[in-house]
């Protein structure tokens, strides 16, 4: 198994990179708009962050299983919207929107950041808030959609469905498991870092 999972990634590279171009596209486009924001938008932006930053340094972090169980319905929920839309040809193009998207949100909240606080705050916030449970996420999603792709050639080229569609189940399980994770980490690693951190920011 843990061989033919290491192969698959390695014949589906291209893929795979297809799809973190896309990301990265998602990400420059949300760092422009950033930087061509006039000064009454920046004041704004920062107005908001600083309100976040503040609500973290008056409160204790304590509710880690209201975070989990947000975080787990919220991704959950998501997901499964991913995987029926990513075994379709017409709903592939959506779930490529679906990581511009995220791509967007997530560049346009770090760029926001570094844009308006110093940079120790700006890493660590980042870091915490945003960064490390989000690439989990990420890496879900990526795994679904490159499967997705190679499961609508599979259809259209004739070859064995059933194997295909199993092989389809499996890497949708492997980013089920992703997605558990990736709440595990937000409720329980990267929030718990950032009220440890909160002195620092």
């Amino acid at each position: 198994m843990k061989q033919f999972v290491k192969n698959y990634f390695f014949q589906n590279r291209m893929e795979y990179l297809k799809v973190f171009m896309v990301f990265v596209i998602g990400i420059v486009i949300s760092i422009m708009i950033v930087n061509q924001s006039n000064n009454e938008q920046k004041i704004e932006i920062k107005k908001y962050i600083d309100n976040k930053i503040e609500l973290v340094k008056v409160n204790n972090y304590e509710n880690k299983m209201e975070v989990f169980k947000n975080s787990i319905f919220r991704n959950f929920k998501n997901y499964i919207l991913i995987v029926l839309l990513a075994s379709s040809i017409i709903g592939l193009p959506i779930v490529y929107f679906i990581v511009i998207k995220k791509a967007f949100s997530i560049g346009y909240t770090a760029a926001s950041i570094f844009a308006t606080q110093n940079t120790r705050t700006a890493i660590i916030f980042i870091c915490n808030s945003i960064l490390f449970h989000n690439i989990i996420y990420l890496a879900s999603i990526f795994i679904v959609l490159v499967s997705g792709v190679l499961f609508t050639k599979a259809f259209f080229e004739r070859k064995n469905l059933k194997f295909e569609v199993f092989r389809y189940m499996i890497f949708a399980l492997i980013g089920l498991i992703l997605i558990i994770v990736s709440s595990l980490c937000e409720a329980y690693i990267s929030i718990n870092f950032l009220y440890l951190l909160k002195k620092y920011l």
